[in-house]
């Protein structure tokens, strides 16, 4: 449902206990000038399988205020993984967990002042199980065929890990794709999930034994700011500057998952993965669809659909750039909301089916395994 979450709490809200006896970590200066003066508080990482996971701690003090960000996985802080997925019955449990880690880390904060910190980041996201003989790797390289929207005002579209991630991105927001049980036992430099627990190294061994390997695709919606999170959360009808507790509701992750998928997918980029490919009968039922339409504009149509599909649209741009304007570029990419209006009711690769029944149905993914891991 989430992942990654950065609480806001005023540090007057937050007591730091005496440390005479050099149980906790300390504050540590990270920066210091003109007025703004930056600490972090983390607590030594273990290599045992048993360690607890504990949140990153910063307090920023400037001229006007004085504030701790608090900034955890909420899977890995009930799980110690991120394969399991919580949900929204677990928020007493997670809020009382919290807290019991911050006092371990020498913090206390009222359980009210959890529920209600303002949110910096969120990064609602979904484990899907893919199946019918895909892979998580094989439909990551499909969607890198998808054209950026340029509503959502992403800027860069990266491969990494050898086409194992998919990164699309801005500077307030992302999208990710990855192999998520591929991620589970890369080092730091390669992962995705740059914040590993050793539990997930563990889980990916046990994983890995298993007769019938598991293929799961993550989908990440990372919101990297309030004004992002505000105007998400606005277009899709909720109140701005929530809350933890507003935001840690099914409804608002599945939404928010739910509309990015639908604008980056759905909207224009679905006859990409149409299973069928004919080009005489898309032929028809272009000038089906728009009997106004002239003869050489519906083969080039036709031509632009077979490019689009061969490779992607991004490496059909590639391609172009130097033969078009950016403005000549967007023009013709308009005519292929025509042709995603065509196959909206044809018969596309199975895995499209199986994400958009995961986001529709928002059920938390969990997995069973013989050890239990702590």
């Amino acid at each position: 449902m989430i992942d990654t979450v950065i609480l806001i709490i005023p540090n007057k809200n937050v007591k730091s206990l005496d440390n005479n006896q050099g149980c906790f970590p300390i504050w540590t200066m990270q920066s210091n000038g003109n007025g703004y003066k930056k600490w972090i508080k983390n607590m030594p990482k273990r290599k045992e399988s048993n360690t607890p996971y504990y949140p990153r701690l910063t307090r920023c003090d400037n001229n006007v205020v004085s504030r701790i960000k608090i900034e955890f996985s909420v899977s890995k802080l009930l799980y110690g993984n991120n394969l399991n997925e919580v949900e929204e019955k677990d928020f007493p449990l997670i809020v009382g967990t919290l807290q019991k880690r911050l006092i371990e880390m020498g913090e206390i904060v009222e359980k009210t002042d959890i529920e209600n910190a303002s949110i910096s980041t969120i990064h609602p996201s979904k484990n899907i199980l893919i199946s019918d003989g895909y892979t998580a790797y094989s439909v990551i390289k499909e969607l890198g065929k998808i054209n950026v929207h340029k509503k959502l005002e992403l800027t860069k579209v990266n491969f990494k890990d050898d086409g194992k991630a998919l990164h699309l991105y801005a500077t307030n927001h992302s999208i990710v794709f990855y192999d998520k049980i591929a991620d589970l036992s890369q080092n730091k430099k390669k992962a995705v999930d740059q914040d590993q627990t050793w539990q997930q190294f563990y889980l990916s061994d046990e994983i890995k034994n298993k007769q019938s390997p598991l293929e799961i695709l993550r989908m990440e919606i990372r919101l990297c700011n309030k004004r992002k999170i505000n105007s998400v959360m606005q277009k899709l009808g909720f109140q701005k500057n929530p809350t933890f507790k507003d935001i840690f509701k099914k409804d608002v992750c599945q939404k928010i998952l739910k509309w990015y998928w639908d604008t980056i997918v759905t909207g224009e980029n679905l006859f990409l993965f149409e299973l069928e490919n004919n080009p005489k009968q898309l032929l028809k039922d272009i000038l089906r669809k728009e009997p106004k339409i002239k003869g050489k504009e519906a083969v080039y149509l036709v031509g632009l659909n077979t490019l689009c599909k061969d490779g992607g649209i991004r490496e059909l741009r590639n391609i172009l750039e130097k033969h078009m304007t950016q403005r000549s570029w967007y023009r013709m990419t308009d005519r292929v909301k025509l042709l995603n209006d065509i196959v909206n009711k044809k018969v596309f690769c199975s895995w499209v089916g199986q994400i958009e029944m995961v986001i529709n149905n928002f059920e938390p993914f969990r997995i069973e395994l013989e050890s239990r891991l702590p």
